[in-house]
């Protein structure tokens, strides 16, 4: 019994005296996450671009509005529309070019277009069928855009010299559409 009582007490002191007499750690804390943003907007101010009518052949528009975006995360921002009527947008030769500097407003004033990049060249009515949302939207000079990067789009529309064009007529909503990348 005495050699029980003598193993009991050396285990007591192993698992007592085991014990770690030093200790540390270390915290990294007060750790922030936000979520980034995209955002664009233009200049236009709710105004409409082209308001044309009794149109003649050869009768050209030209007009220039400035898209801003003012997003944190990157983002490509891209062209897309839809077109109606009744044909009219068949007659209607459309190019649309990319820049910087344009004056824009609701006046959509071209004035210091500048570095003005094809976009589009054709009919409106293609315009309408090829770019017809966010996937095969045109992004042309317009990729990887960052906080407060701005470019001015200059369109111009021309009427054929088409007899069928007679009083037809068409209407088009340009959408520009970023997203983060």
């Amino acid at each position: 019994m005495t050699a029980l009582a003598a193993l009991l007490v050396v285990g007591l002191l192993t698992v007592e005296g085991s014990k770690a007499a030093f200790s540390a750690s270390t915290a990294n804390g007060s750790n922030t996450f936000s979520a980034g943003s995209v955002t664009i907007t233009d200049d236009a101010d709710g105004s409409v671009m082209f308001n044309l009518s009794n149109m003649v052949p050869g009768t050209t528009a030209t007009k220039c509005i400035n898209v801003t975006y003012a997003g944190t995360a990157p983002a490509d921002v891209k062209l897309y529309g839809t077109v109606g009527g009744t044909g009219l947008a068949t007659y209607l030769d459309t190019v649309i070019s990319v820049g910087t500097g344009a004056t824009g407003g609701t006046g959509f004033s071209c004035a210091n277009f500048n570095g003005g990049v094809g976009a589009f060249n054709d009919t409106l009515a293609n315009f309408g069928t090829s770019h017809t949302g966010y996937a095969n939207g045109n992004g042309t000079n317009f990729a990887g855009a960052t906080n407060n990067t701005t470019r001015s789009y200059r369109v111009q529309v021309t009427l054929q010299d088409n007899s069928l064009a007679q009083g037809k007529d068409a209407n088009a909503t340009f959408t520009w559409e970023a997203q983060n990348v």
